[in-house]
């Protein structure tokens, strides 16, 4: 009896060792967490051994899971080939364990994460914190989270992290491939990332800031005085700084990766475009536009490219940027270099200033492409950071106070030439300023007799042209070099012709008539100014003038009887004293024209319309010594003139028309 009890206690003992070696080879400890964890501030990364298993189940998140037959991985690289070979759509389970000493239990512990991806953080089976969207439900978002996660170790013992990880994006896509946890002393954490972010504001958005505020300040500049284009190339750089930096600030805050591409793609083409500019206003103010700004323009145009298209510029774009920044450095301690030594004024003024940026920026870029972009300040080394500001100040103020000294120099140099030459000025003798008065009149002189000279012959041709056109007419044409045909509603057409002229011209002599014909038309030519009547032209021997137009007149009518008849009295006294005087006909019809200038060369004003064509039938059927008008014209001066009424004649392409002979005025 006393062998079969202590046969049973040492079955169950065996029994309880071996569910305690099933439940510790399950849970292996990734780390131990003891009091010296808390007191010297201990920074450990969990990237080893973590089990994986690829699928999806909520249960794997369990603390007593039994993940023994799970494969191992590094969560850093993801080297596992399944993981790396795997559907991108399929999500990922890692566990590991953490072992939490009786020294540290219930502390608060802190998890740093750096990742590319939507996860599920689990603490003993407890779903503490969720990053991102994961493609069920619906569209996915997948974060690289900034702030710690703060948990409590809990009771000693051993403890699971379980973490549901997706990322659907192909590989070579990935900006982050795998994940990364540290786990740290939350007081340490905090106060270090406190510092970071004091850091990264004060040397970022605060520089970032200085550099917009000089953009507005040389961009006012600019624009009050735009001869000074060194002012626009100068704030074209600042903005590219400014948004540089203030880019590169806001991509630290992104937790969004796809936000923090863009951003850092922004931050990227806005240091191409303050590089380019650097060099532009540098061959601006000490050499050209030449092989060198090309070729560095080309890299940049490239490097945008290679960066939009990460694709095709993987691992190459950051490459070509170094060497575009390296490029625009070497240009201007070459440019600067050749200046002082050429003795370029002021170039050691801006010289002095510019090497310095460079060297410091050149420097600083050098570093944070070394140290992956992360600022860092040695928090107890007092001597390093107050020597870090001093070059911080020196390095921020060193482009405007030279810029500003260069500008300043240069105003004062100005100034001292333009007092010389004002001393200049005074120091001429009083003969040398008598020859300058005298030249002055001289010149006045020249200048009276040559205005003079010109409106004459203005003069010349504004009469010139009022012989050709209307007043009216020639006023339009050389305000607007050009004039609009017109309608006028009612005028009266004038039309004379001289009788046998044909015959005249073989009697007496053609020489004869045509003295005898310029003496008459002269002569008409007063009579149609004295009566407002406008000439239009002269065809042969006959003689076509209108009355009210270009300006309307209500007396068209009356003024253009008038004028016949005054012309068949110059006529009869003309006869009297030269028995070779022409006989002469005149017609007479009002209605409706079109007037207007015909042509572009050797133009001539005209009148159109079915009233002309009624004028010429009227002195074709007039007689001799007569004045023949139509019944529209009679209507409008029958009260004015006496008249001998014809009946109706028969005219040419007309018809039968009414005529009345005008004998004189009542």
């Amino acid at each position: 009896m006393k062998h079969t009890k202590n046969i049973c206690l040492f079955v169950l003992i065996l029994i309880s060792a071996f569910f305690d070696a099933q439940k510790t080879g399950n849970s292996s400890c990734n780390v131990v967490i003891k009091e010296n964890f808390f007191t010297e501030n201990h920074n450990i990364n969990l990237e080893k051994p973590w089990k994986f298993i690829i699928g999806d189940d909520k249960n794997w998140a369990k603390s007593g899971f039994d993940d023994s037959k799970w494969e191992s991985t590094s969560t850093e690289k993801f080297e596992h080939s399944k993981i790396q070979k795997k559907n991108p759509k399929d999500i990922i389970w890692f566990r590991t364990a953490i072992c939490i000493d009786s020294s540290a239990e219930n502390q608060p512990l802190s998890l740093e994460f750096r990742s590319e991806a939507a996860m599920d953080v689990y603490w003993d089976g407890k779903l503490v914190k969720r990053y991102g969207t994961f493609a069920k439900e619906g569209e996915p978002e997948y974060v690289n989270p900034t702030k710690p996660l703060m948990i409590s170790s809990g009771n000693a013992g051993i403890h699971s992290i379980a973490i549901r990880y997706e990322n659907s994006r192909p590989l070579d896509e990935q900006e982050i491939f795998g994940f990364e946890i540290t786990l740290s002393n939350p007081n340490h954490t905090v106060k270090e990332m406190l510092d970071d972010s004091v850091t990264r504001s004060f040397f970022l958005e605060g520089l970032a800031f200085i550099f917009f505020t000089l953009f507005l300040i040389h961009l006012l500049t600019f624009l009050f005085y735009r001869k000074e284009r060194s002012n626009l190339y100068f704030s074209m750089f600042n903005f590219g700084m400014s948004m540089f930096l203030f880019a590169w600030f806001l991509s630290y805050e992104a937790e969004n990766v796809e936000t923090g591409v863009r951003l850092g793609l922004i931050s990227s083409v806005s240091g191409l475009f303050a590089a380019v500019f650097l060099s532009v206003m540098l061959n601006n103010l000490f050499g050209k536009i030449g092989m060198r700004f090309k070729i560095l323009a080309a890299l940049s145009v490239i490097t945008l490219f290679l960066m939009t298209f990460s694709k095709i510029g993987k691992n190459v774009d950051q490459q070509i940027f170094i060497i575009v920044i390296l490029l625009v450095c070497l240009e201007a301690l070459f440019l600067i270099a050749r200046a002082i030594i050429k003795k370029i004024p002021g170039s050691g003024i801006l010289g002095f200033g510019l090497l310095f940026f460079f060297t410091v920026l050149f420097g600083s870029v050098i570093y944070l492409i070394l140290s992956d972009g992360v600022l860092s300040v040695n928090a107890g080394n007092s001597f390093g950071e107050m020597l870090g500001f001093i070059l911080f100040i020196m390095f921020i103020f060193s482009l405007p106070f030279t810029f500003s000294a260069f500008l300043a120099w240069r105003s004062s140099n100005d100034k001292k030439n333009l007092q010389l030459k004002m001393e200049q000025v005074e120091t001429l003798s009083s003969e040398k300023q008598q020859i300058l008065e005298t030249q002055n009149e001289i010149l006045e002189t020249q200048v009276y007799e040559r205005t003079k000279e010109i409106n004459a012959e203005k003069k010349k041709s504004d009469d010139l042209l009022l012989n050709i056109l209307p007043h009216e007419v020639a006023e339009e044409l050389k305000q607007k070099g050009k004039t609009d045909a017109r309608h006028y509603e009612l005028v009266s057409v004038l039309f004379t012709d001289f009788v046998n002229f044909t015959m005249n011209s073989e009697k007496i002599g053609v020489q004869e008539v045509l003295d005898e014909l310029n003496v008459c038309f002269t002569e008409f030519d007063s009579i149609m100014e004295k009566y407002g009547l406008e000439k239009i032209k002269t065809i042969g021997d006959a003689y076509l003038a209108v009355s009210g137009l270009p300006v309307s007149n209500e007396q068209h009518a009356n003024n253009a009887v008038n004028a016949g008849l005054e012309i068949l009295s110059y006529i009869r006294e003309r006869k009297k004293i030269n028995p070779n005087a022409l006989d002469i006909r005149i017609g007479i019809h009002s209605g409706p024209v079109i007037a207007g200038i015909v042509g572009v060369k050797k133009f001539a004003y005209d009148i159109w319309g079915d009233t002309v064509n009624t004028a010429a039938r009227m002195e074709q059927n007039s007689a001799l010594g007569k004045l023949n008008v139509s019944e529209a014209t009679y209507n409008l001066i029958k009260n004015d003139f006496t008249f001998e009424y014809r009946g109706k004649i028969e005219t040419k392409g007309k018809g039968a028309l009414e005529m009345y002979f005008v004998n004189s005025s009542n």
